[in-house]
C-alpha cells in the first residue's frame, strides 16, 4: 500500500475562495496573450488601441501592444488573488474573484475586436 500525503506547494492558495475562477482567469489571459502574439503576424504595423483619445494618430499603437489589455488583466488578476488571500470577508473575496474573470473576458473581447477589425482575416 502506497502512503503519500498531498503536497501543498503554496499553502495560501488553499485559502483562496473560488480558486477555479482565478485559474480560469489566468488561463484566459495567457491564451489571449499568446493569440495576440500570433495575430501580430497578420496585423498592420500600427493598430487603433487607445479608443478614448481623439481620432488622430494618438489612437494608434504598434501592433505588439495588442497584448497590453491581456497583460493588464493578468496583473489585475494577480493583485485580486493576493488581496483575496489576505482579506477576511468572504463577500469581498468572491467579488474579487468574479471581477478577475470579468476583466479577463473583457480583455479577450477587446483584443479579438481589434484583431478582426484591422487584421487581414
Amino acid at each position: 500500500m502506497a502512503l503519500y500525503k498531498k503536497i501543498k506547494l503554496v499553502p495560501e492558495f488553499e485559502r483562496l475562495p473560488l480558486k477555479k475562477l482565478f485559474v480560469y482567469s489566468f488561463v484566459v489571459n495567457l491564451i489571449t496573450i499568446l493569440l495576440g502574439l500570433l495575430a501580430k503576424l497578420i496585423l498592420p504595423p500600427e493598430i487603433p488601441l487607445f479608443y478614448g483619445l481623439p481620432q488622430t494618430s494618438e489612437q494608434l499603437a504598434k501592433s505588439i501592444f495588442i497584448i497590453l489589455p491581456a497583460t493588464i488583466a493578468l496583473l489585475l488578476t494577480l493583485v485580486n488573488a493576493i488581496l483575496s488571500i489576505n482579506i477576511g470577508g468572504i463577500y469581498l473575496k468572491k467579488t474579487l474573484a468574479f471581477t478577475s474573470i470579468a476583466i479577463s473576458l473583457l480583455a479577450l473581447i477587446g483584443t479579438f475586436k481589434i484583431i478582426f477589425l484591422v487584421g487581414s482575416i
